[in-house]
This record gives C-alpha cells, structure tokens and sequence, in this order.
C-alpha cells in the first residue's frame, strides 16, 4: 500500500496505462457518462479564459501578478527589479497598481515581492515557447507583437501548459490512491469526483495563475516518488523525485514545508526497519532533489531584500495567531470554511481517517494525516484564516490528495454505498462548478461570508453580470 505497509488487495499498479483503461471500462456507463460531464464542465471553465482574453488578462489579480513578476523580470529585463514590471502589466487595474507601486522599497531598493517563485519555475518552459512565437512571428512580419510576456500569446502558452499540470497532477494523484486503496477503478472515482467538488476545479482551470494547483502537483509528485521506493529497492531517483516535489511545494507555497513529516516519517521508518548505508544515502538523493530549489528561493531573497533567510509575509505584517487559531471558522464557516463550500471534502477526510486507522498508523497514509492536520493548524493560525477572496478554502489544496484517498477507500470497502456515494459525489461537484461560476462572476461576494441559501438565490444575478460583460461592461473575479 506504500513503501512500509503490506500490498492492498490487488498488489503492486502495473502499467499505468493499462490498469487506467481498465478502471475507466470496469465502471458503469452511467458513472462513465458522469466523469465525462465532469470533464466537460472542466473544459468549458478552461475555455472561458480564451474568450475572456481579448477583454482582460488571463494572469490577473495581485497574487498571479506577483507569482508571474519573478519570471517576467527576469525574462524581459534581466533583473528582479519589479517595479517596471508592475508599471507596464495589463493584469491589474489602474487604481490596485498605483496602490502597489507606493509600497516602501526593500532594503535592497526593489519592489518587495512575498511570493514565492516556484509557480514562475514551473511556468518557464511555456513562456520560452510564448517568447519564440512571439519572435517567429515578428520576424515573419505577421504581427508586431511585443515581446513584453503580457500579450495574449503568452496568456495562451502560460495557461494552457498549468492546465496540462492539472492533468499530470490528477495522473498522478490516480497513481497514488491507487496504491493506497488497492482498487484502480475506485482510485479513479475518488480522485475525479473530489478534484471537482473542492477548491482545485477553479485553480485548477480558470485561476491558474494562483499557486494552489502547481502546490497540489508538486506534493502529489512527492507522494508519487515516496510510493515508488519499495518497488525500487536500492535506487535513488525515487527519494530525488520525492525531494524535487517537496522543494517544488515549499517555494510555490511556503507554508507547505510542513509536508516534509511525509518523507522524513518514510525513511525514518527504513532507518529503523534496515538502517545501514542505504538509508543515508536516499536521504542525499532527497536532499539533492530538495535543496537546489529550495536555495534558489533564498538567491531571490538575498537579491530582492538582501538577506537570505526572512519571512516575506511577516515582513509586510502578516503572522499566526498559533494561540487562537479558528478551527470552526476555517473548517465550517461560512466566509470559506473548507467543508461548508465543499461538503463531499468532509466524507473524504472521515475516510481518509478510517483508512489510517484500519492500516494502524503506518506508512504514506498514516503520515500525511500529521502533514494534513500541521497545515489545517497553519491555515487555522493564520491572520486571514479566510484567506481573502478565496473559492472555497483554497488553501487546503494539498489536503484534498488525502481525501482523494479517503473516499476512494470508502468507495472500495463499502460497495453496498456506492450509489449513495456517487449520487452524494456527482451533487457536490455539479453544485461546485455552479457556484465556481458565481464566484468567477462575482455574482456572490469574494471576501466575506456566504451562505448556502445566497448561493442559490445568486443564479439570476450570474446570468445578468455575465451578459453585461460580453456587451464590454463585465467585471468578475
């Protein structure tokens, strides 16, 4: 089931391939016919960028502005001097901009960035193919595009390869379940109808921008290597892999450093279980997949505020109230609460829990319920518990591989719920995606408390706001 606990009923995946198209053909064509509307509603929100593109950026808003600077600067100018960069982006509105650039210097005389630069990592290799179309085209006298990493062509590349890492992400998230609950057709639901009942369905293919789709790809890398060690006895890529997404998770999200109680409680479970050279030497090949990234953060640091350790946050006055943290408020509150916006999350978090306890507290399971539990304290501790205009609690993002897991192992071991559990999961994603559309739409508010009944009675002012903004008035999320 992971790399220190037996196999589950159904032993070690064989070709993934294989076993995925078996799972999809071993499901019935009613559920067949529900996840292909699951991806149809993916697509549609994936495609509504493109046709909002010649009216508003695809990058915009203040946080996937300033994840997008890190690359943009360095791209276009050379430098992590952003202030040129907020000057001449299209993705802000003018008033927002003005209120950024009369932001104190840092002590290195730059524009102070918070982010971190993991997202604009992930994002070189599109924007490198933007850069040489843009440039192909200029030279062909198609068009006399500017090579600025604002225009459309670039909105197109940058999105479409995260909603490609969407994808990779649910693949692997699959590959991962999979080996948890032992059934590749149940890891199959649970991972499909939870990514579309929980914050992922919208930073997952219309907020792109943001960093909570490249966190959940990076731990599920993670998780991925992790699950591949007792198949490769003796090698190391799979520690590098799972230290490569680890790193990858701390500099896109900071507050995910908490995830390293995953790999740390595996190998400290080899070291007991074989101890020995071996031992040691995957926690290097951890180390080396790791540390790169993790000092390239620091570089930006040193070079952006000119020291190499801080807290960006806490620099512009941000902090935890560990002493009083909201657990009500951030689990089953209205303004965002994890489990009100997202109700089938709760039956994946009881399973996921039923699942630890059935296995005894061992292995990848046992010890992302520590990961889990750390980041919802985290969450929980966090000035903003709320985190501002946020689609449903969108920093739990990393959690829902977890609770893929859960309700794929309730979806195996109790077979005589699974119509109750597939009429409760496709509900819960049919509603997501429908107040997915209110929130992009702004057709219920973006920072405050929202109540189930607001919800439903907002459809009508969705349908009148986005009629205005195809006639050029639109505003939206």
């Amino acid at each position: 089931m992971d790399s220190s606990s037996p196999e589950p009923p159904g032993g070690p995946p064989g070709p993934w391939r294989a076993e995925l198209t078996v799972a999809w053909r071993g499901l019935t064509a009613g559920r067949r016919g529900g996840l292909l509307a699951i991806a149809c509603a993916a697509l549609v929100a994936f495609g509504s960028q493109f046709a909002e593109m010649p009216w508003r950026s695809a990058l915009r808003g203040a946080d996937s502005s300033y994840y997008y600077f890190w690359l943009r600067s360095l791209m276009v100018d050379g430098d992590w001097d952003f202030r040129n960069d907020l000057q001449e982006c299209n993705t802000m509105p003018p008033e927002l901009k003005a209120a950024m650039l009369a932001e104190a210097p840092t002590p290195a005389g730059r524009q102070p960035n918070k982010f971190g630069l993991g997202w604009a990592l992930l994002s070189v290799p599109p924007y490198l193919v933007a850069d040489g179309v843009v440039a192909a085209g200029r030279g062909l006298g198609v068009w006399s595009l500017a090579r600025d990493g604002y225009n459309p062509v670039y909105q197109s590349c940058i999105y479409t390869w995260h909603f490609l890492l969407t994808l990779a992400g649910l693949l692997l998230a699959w590959r991962v379940v999979r080996r948890w609950c032992g059934d590749p057709g149940a890891a199959l639901v649970g991972v499909v109808l939870l990514w579309a009942a929980s914050p992922l369905a919208y930073y997952g293919t219309i907020k792109v921008g943001m960093s909570h789709n490249a966190a959940f790809f990076a731990v599920a890398l993670m998780c991925w290597g992790l699950q591949a060690v007792p198949d490769r006895p003796g090698r190391g890529w799979p520690w590098w892999v799972a230290g490569t997404g680890l790193g990858l998770a701390v500099i896109v999200r900071f507050q995910l450093a908490v995830f390293a109680v995953v790999p740390a409680w595996i190998w400290l479970r080899e070291v007991w279980a074989a101890g020995g050279r071996a031992a040691f030497r995957n926690a290097a090949a951890a180390l080396l997949g790791a540390l790169p990234l993790i000092f390239l953060q620091l570089f930006a640091w040193h070079v952006v505020y000119g020291r190499w350790f801080l807290f960006t946050y806490g620099v512009e006055g941000e902090g935890f109230n560990w002493s009083d943290p909201q657990w009500l408020n951030v689990l089953f509150g209205a303004r965002h609460g994890l489990f009100y916006w997202h109700p089938l999350l709760l039956l994946g978090a009881v399973g996921f829990a039923g699942m630890v306890w059935r296995e005894r507290g061992r292995g990848l399971a046992a010890a992302g319920l520590v990961a889990v539990f750390a980041s919802a304290y985290v969450n929980a501790a966090w000035w903003c518990w709320w985190f501002g205009g946020s689609f449903g609690s969108r920093a739990f993002e990393t959690a829902c591989l977890f609770f893929m897991g859960g309700l794929a192992w309730l979806w195996r071991t109790f077979p005589s719920a699974r119509p109750a559990l597939w009429a409760f999961g496709l509900a819960a994603a049919a509603w997501n995606f429908y107040v997915l559309a209110l929130f992009h739409t702004a057709a219920i508010p973006l920072d405050t408390a929202v109540t189930w009944a607001e919800m439903a009675r907002a459809g009508g002012r969705m349908l009148h706001l986005v009629a205005d903004f195809f006639r050029g008035r639109g505003g939206g999320a």
